[in-house]
């Protein structure tokens, strides 16, 4: 039987933390797409898309922040 490595917590949560961000990306993209998608409406008024660009910038901002905290704690150097 071959010797499993231990389990790595930090980088479980590294995992779990980009696919939440994944995620909520791709839910922002499609937004963004809907958006195009009815220009038309948006140009007349009839619909928003004010506060689909606020959370795009707001994910991306918190995703390049939790690659940043990973980032630095993989370099880090414990000797």
């Amino acid at each position: 039987m071959p010797d499993r490595p231990p389990f790595d917590p930090v980088r479980a949560c590294f995992y779990l933390i980009a696919a939440v961000l994944g995620v909520q990306c791709l839910v922002a993209l499609a937004g963004l797409a809907a958006c195009i998608y009815w220009s038309r409406h948006v140009v007349e008024g009839r619909w928003n898309c004010e506060n689909i660009n606020a959370t795009l910038n707001q994910l991306l901002t918190g995703a390049l922040a939790a690659a940043l905290a990973f980032t630095a704690g993989f370099v880090r150097k414990d000797k």
